[in-house]
């Protein structure tokens, strides 16, 4: 089972991540996720656990556990949910940090787009 682990510490580890889910269970693989270019954490990291009652049992035990100074994000990812859908869900379509040359083009809903650049008020 895939799991996503959110708020992670800026210097945290793969081996450290490693270590705080092996607590629960097998550990097949572990890793942060790190930028391209210069190698620092993203802040988020991937585990998977090959044993479905581990994982899940890891998850409840660490989800919203204090490390660093922020509790933690976790969750299973489904079948064929992935990190790209969730940042192409999440940002817009773009990648964060990338500024896009035009604008988002997503589905405003009738209120059109205008209502969002006013801040979304009501009745405007």
């Amino acid at each position: 089972m895939q799991i996503y682990v959110g708020n992670l510490p800026p210097k945290y580890t793969d081996d450290q991540l490693r270590a705080l889910f092996t607590a629960h269970g097998t550990v097949r693989r572990a890793s942060i996720g790190r930028d391209k270019k210069t190698g620092e954490s993203q802040g988020y990291g991937f585990v998977e656990m090959p044993v479905k009652s581990e994982a899940r049992a890891a998850i409840e035990a660490l989800r919203g556990k204090e490390v660093g100074d922020k509790p933690l994000l976790v969750r299973a990812l489904k079948p064929g949910d992935d990190f790209n859908e969730h940042a192409m869900a999440t940002h817009g379509g773009r990648q964060p940090g990338l500024k896009s040359t035009k604008p988002f083009q997503g589905n405003v809903g009738a209120r059109g787009a205008g209502a969002i650049r006013r801040g979304g008020q009501r009745g405007t």
